[in-house]
């Protein structure tokens, strides 16, 4: 957890960094210079502690989750590692460059062009990063484009382009850089709004706040947009995971109201002193006004199929674990392996 904060600021910051000296280059006024230089000391200090938490979060994928490690790896081996050669790299070579090829006395290794490049890929490599991340992610959510083996007893990738454009994943990627984009806007401006208060480099606070004031308004308007993409893929992928964070016991006709407060009751399955907003759930998952939201009771009834299901799946695994050659089990756990999950939760 204490990982994802440090990242939100490394995006939308490297972002912020590359319009400033993008202004630099463009008009030649040395405030345009400065601004950059004050900011990527913030920056540096933030991927910094982005990279040893990070590292952290590695050993952590053999130390504590060694089994899930090997049950996924295909998924997110395949991501991480391309996360780690293609965004990363990228990063962290050209994050060299950004400073020690402009940022301090040996400003002039570095043509102002060749510098502003420079900087923008830094920016792109810090996005990337955040979308390989979520890729991974999304399909912890919503896993597409593979299939259990159960001579291995892992997930094999059947299909990388499906793992790629998952749904999920797509909508995630979105909202999630777009809030940190929000994010560094807030952080830049409120940073800015006490030293104008202060009344010291109140030229370069102008211009910095007048700045992350406007990529700001751009992400937070995007963010209406993008964000409510990731209602309408719960909605659509994640049916329980919708139901149970909106507290909805039973199906919502259509309009679906949203509950904005409400204290859930586990013994008579309902919401106590629950205040609606009428028609707003609706709009949220589905974008509709047509369409209804099924509750957890109905949920769980459809989930019977699937838990019948998984204890078959579960029952040929057992035989083939024992006979290898069992061509009737195998047929068997072809027919129901997508239920499996429900079995193995029951087992336990």
């Amino acid at each position: 957890m204490y990982h994802f904060i440090v990242p939100p600021l490394t995006m939308g910051l490297s972002f912020l960094l590359g319009i400033m000296e993008s202004a630099y280059v463009m008009t030649g006024k040395q405030i345009w210079r400065r601004m950059p230089l004050f900011w990527g000391v913030l920056f540096g200090i933030n991927f910094t502690m982005g990279v040893g938490t990070g590292i952290v979060m590695e050993f952590e994928f053999g130390m504590n989750w060694s089994y899930y490690s090997h049950y996924v790896g295909d998924i997110s081996g395949a991501t991480l590692a391309i996360e780690g050669l293609m965004a990363f790299f990228l990063e962290a070579t050209f994050l060299g460059l950004l400073f020690f090829g402009g940022w301090n006395r040996l400003w002039n290794r570095l043509s102002k062009v060749q510098h502003l490049v420079t900087t923008w890929l830094v920016a792109l490599g810090s996005n990337f990063s955040a979308s390989w991340i979520l890729i991974a992610n999304g399909w912890m959510q919503n896993p597409a484009g593979a299939v259990f083996n159960p001579d291995t007893m892992r997930m094999d990738v059947e299909d990388f382009v499906a793992v790629l454009f998952n749904p999920v994943a797509q909508a995630k990627f979105v909202h999630t850089v777009n809030a940190g984009y929000v994010l560094d806007a807030v952080f830049v401006m409120s940073t800015r709004a006490f030293y104008l208060l202060r009344g010291k480099h109140s030229d370069m606070a102008r211009r910095s706040f007048a700045v992350a004031a406007a990529f700001g308004l751009l992400s937070s308007l995007s963010e209406v947009v993008l964000g409510d993409e990731s209602g309408y893929a719960a909605s659509e992928h994640q049916k329980m995971k919708l139901a149970a964070i909106e507290a909805i016991w039973e199906t919502e006709a259509a309009p679906a109201d949203f509950t904005a407060f409400g204290i859930p009751n586990q013994t008579t399955h309902r919401n106590d002193y629950a205040i609606k907003i009428p028609c707003l759930m609706g709009l949220v998952a589905t974008g509709s006004l047509d369409e209804p939201i099924p509750g957890i009771a109905k949920l769980v009834g459809r989930a019977e199929h699937r838990i019948r299901g998984g204890q078959i799946a579960y029952g040929a695994l057992q035989r083939i674990r024992a006979e290898k050659n069992d061509a009737e089990a195998r047929m068997v756990f072809d027919a129901h392996w997508p239920d499996l999950g429900h079995g193995l939760l029951l087992k336990r």
